[in-house]
Formats: C-alpha cells, structure tokens, sequence
C-alpha cells in the first residue's frame, strides 16, 4: 500500500473524536435520567437500569476515545516503518536529477495558489516589511507578493543560478535597482550555503516554492545557516512540502517533491531558538511557517539610506574565486559521467535489470539458465548478440541502459509525470490540451485524460513509452 494512502486513513482519523461530545452527551442523559426517576410513573425497573448505564457510560465515552487515540499512534507507526525508503528516495532523487534541474526547466515549474491563501500570504508578508531593515529573498521568480517587499532596504535576490535571477531584474526600475543584491549560492560546496551574506543583518527573510524541491537534511541546513542571517526579532518566513498531509505525499509518489514531514521540520525548529509565530496550512496542499529568531527587532536609522551595500573588492574577489571553484567541480562531475562508456553501464546492469531490458527488447533469454534458474552471464551474452545485430547508436544505447528507465514499465514512468512534464509531452505529441483547465489554469487530471486518450488511440510500443514518458528524455 502506498503510504499516501495510510498518510490520508490518518489525516481522517484526526478529524474523529467524541471528546467534545462526552460533556453534553452527559449532561444530556443526567436530565433524562432525572426525569424518569422522579416521575410519578414507575413501569418497570427501567429507572434503575438507566441509572447504572449512566454510571458507565462517561467513562466508556471516556475509553472509546482513549482506543481512538491508540489506533492513530499504531498508524502512525505504520508510516513511520514506510518512511525510510521515501527519505532515501529524495536524497537519492535530489542529488541525481533534481539539483541538476536547468533554470528553464525551473522557471516553467510552476504551482497554483488559492485566491485566499494567496491574499493572506500578501497581508503577512506586508507585516514583516519595512524599510528599517536588509530583506533576502531565495527564488524571487517563484515567490507571490514580490511587490510588497521593495521596502526593504537593501533586498537581496538569492538563486541557485544566474539565469533564475534574470527574469527578475526586468521587474524593478534602474533607479531600484541600486537597492537591489543579487547572489548565486552554492549547496554542494565545502563552505556554508550562504557564506558570502552577512550575519544578523536580515530582518526578513522569504522563501517560497523553494524547499518543496529539497530533502529533509537539506531544508535542516538552510534553517541552522538562516538563523545566524536573521537578526535578533528577525523573522524567516518559507513554505515546504508538509508530507503529514497525505496530498503532499501523492505529490512525492508523482515524483513533483520531497519527503518532508512537517512533524520532523517543527522538531528541528524546536531543537533551535526558533519561535513559531505563524503555521498555515490550507487544502490546496499549501503549508507555510513563519519563524521569529529571540530578541527585539530595532534599528538605527532615522530615515531610508539613499545607498545600498556594497561588499568590498576583496570579498568580492573572493566570492568570484570561490563560485569558480564550485563551477570547476561541477564541471569535472559531468566530464566523469561523460566518461562512462555505454559498455560500461552495459556492464553495471545487474539480473533483474538485464531481464527488464530482454522484455523491452524482445529477446529470448529462456534458455539462459543454469538449473533452472537465469545465469546472468548467459543472459548478457543473448542481449549483447541482439544489440551487435541491430548495430544501435550510442545514444538509444543510453537510453535503453538507463537504470531508472529499465527498472520501470512506460505506464509506471508515465503515472510518475507531473503537470509541467505533462504539458510538454502533450506539446511534443501534439496533443490540444487548452480546454483542460479549471478558474483559467491546467488540470491535473484533466490533462492527463486527455493524454491517456491520445496515447490509447496510437497504441505506442513498450519501448517507445519509455523513451516518451522518460523525463529525462523530455524534461
């Protein structure tokens, strides 16, 4: 069973209780019971018997809620025996695509937001903005009510990457401009994530559509390195995928996000000097707290600075010669991964897999076996005959030795698209999808009807799916 599916039995066993209702319902049966026993008609031993129930019955009421209470601690243990695997899953998924994603790819992710949550959102936002105070904002193209934060002085604009920061300065005229610091941080390097910011300066700090894309350990470290930016009373306000709600789990099993239960994050929150002033949560699978680090929020200046902060060349000089380094990594990582001849992931494909890709292929392997049971040398020999016949390119060969490719039916890949992957394939394929939307934006799951339609219609092979709904292939 998937764990969304035990995720939600909770989330609807949390909506269950007769504790509200043991007080009324007593009093209730206290005044029935007093009308029967003093009434001038007796029939019966009927008074007697209500009176002994009524003795047992709080503290039944009192029992039944008790066994409730037993039943979510037992389910959610059961989640927490699944969760191991989804954890791993993340990091692995984090560190092997998700990092690796391009700004294109990034700025076309997009979510919608309820008309409510998007409106007070903008109010509590406007509550933390003010001039007095530096201000830092993590994905400015993602983040709603961008306007309202102009009045921090100075802002900073932080991404992952250059061209995820480019969009944004088309926004702000030059005369703000001035006001505005743009970086680019780096996760996987030696040094903390925000090493070239300074320390207990922000006032505010803002990330939204940001960590629903990171692992736990990942969002741990941004909370440690954020509190030493915040200054006393500063506050970090940010939204993850709370995967205590079983919606925010179905989009991890659809591949869209991280696991991140929302139990664990507030945990670590409490493990710190974080004090959580504000915890929203709405049914549009939108989770956002607001944390306030210990201290008063002061300032001394008597009116708006006319100029912006500006790091000094050395530091400068530091910072280009660090993010080279960074760059130069990540550049020997992808030489390295070039490297690896397709004999080689040939050669890595362990049994399962290598049966996998016979049955993609549609190459007999039944008499490779050594008492009764596949030889695994015998199975590569048969596979590696079939591929010198048809004299393949070298990149089908990738594709067709990708792991993550060979380990999933096309269905299964499929099923694991979500809505931006969705719209691409129906663009490539073809497919009219503009009447697929609800209040003027795509469906989810009218999208993926339409598709399904498309796809049923032209009877695609196994093969051919897998090279389609490889989101690899078709980022």
């Amino acid at each position: 069973m998937k764990l969304s599916h035990i995720v939600r039995y909770l989330n609807h066993l949390d909506t269950l209780s007769v504790k509200d209702a043991i007080s009324p319902s007593m009093a209730q049966v206290t005044k029935i019971t007093h009308a029967v026993q003093h009434s001038e008609i007796q029939a019966g031993n009927h008074a007697a018997a209500l009176i002994s129930i009524q003795e047992n019955l709080e503290t039944s009421l009192k029992q039944y809620e008790e066994e409730l209470k037993k039943l979510r601690g037992d389910v959610q243990a059961l989640i927490e025996q699944k969760e191991p695997e989804y954890f791993l899953e993340s990091t692995t998924r984090y560190q092997k695509n998700m990092r690796f994603d391009t700004p294109d790819w990034i700025l076309n992710r997009t979510r919608s937001l309820d008309t409510n949550t998007e409106k007070l959102l903008g109010d509590r936002i406007k509550a933390h903005t003010s001039w007095q105070y530096p201000g830092m904002v993590m994905r400015p193209a993602h983040c709603p009510g961008l306007e309202s934060l102009v009045a921090l002085d100075p802002l900073y604009l932080v991404d992952t990457h250059q061209d995820l920061l480019e969009p944004i300065q088309t926004l702000f005229t030059p005369e703000y401009q001035r006001r505005l610091q743009y970086y680019v941080i780096k996760e996987y390097t030696p040094d903390n994530i925000f090493w070239n910011l300074p320390q207990t300066q922000f006032g505010f700090v803002y990330a939204f559509r940001y960590f629903e894309y990171k692992p736990l350990e990942i969002i741990q470290q941004y909370l440690d390195e954020i509190f030493l930016l915040l200054r006393p009373g500063g506050t970090f306000l940010f939204s993850f995928n709370d995967c205590d709600q079983w919606r925010s789990v179905g989009s991890v099993e659809h591949y869209s996000s991280c696991y991140t239960p929302g139990r664990l994050i507030r945990q670590h929150i409490q493990s710190m000097d974080y004090q959580i002033v504000y915890d929203y949560q709405d049914q549009s699978n939108t989770t956002w707290l607001e944390l306030r680090k210990p201290g008063e929020l002061d300032s001394i200046r008597g009116g708006q600075a006319l100029a912006s902060v500006r790091r000094l060349p050395q530091y400068i000089d530091e910072d280009n010669r660090r993010m080279a380094e960074a760059k130069k990594i990540e550049e020997e990582e992808n030489k390295k991964q070039e490297k690896i001849t397709v004999q080689d992931r040939f050669n890595e494909l362990n049994l399962d897999q290598l049966m996998h890709l016979a049955g993609i292929l549609n190459v007999d392997i039944s008499q490779d076996k050594t008492k009764h049971e596949f030889n695994i040398k015998k199975v590569r020999r048969t596979i590696a005959a079939h591929l010198e016949s048809k004299n393949y390119s070298e990149k089908h060969l990738r594709r067709l030795f990708d792991a993550q490719v060979i380990d999933k039916s096309a269905q299964d890949l499929y099923n694991a698209l979500d809505l931006d992957q969705l719209i691409k394939l129906a663009a490539m394929l073809k497919i009219d999808i503009s009447e697929d939307t609800t209040r003027y934006m795509f469906d989810f799951g009218k999208v993926r009807r339409t598709i399904s339609i498309h796809l049923e219609s032209a009877n695609y092979s196994e093969a051919h799916g897998r090279i389609l709904f490889n989101p690899k292939e078709n980022p």
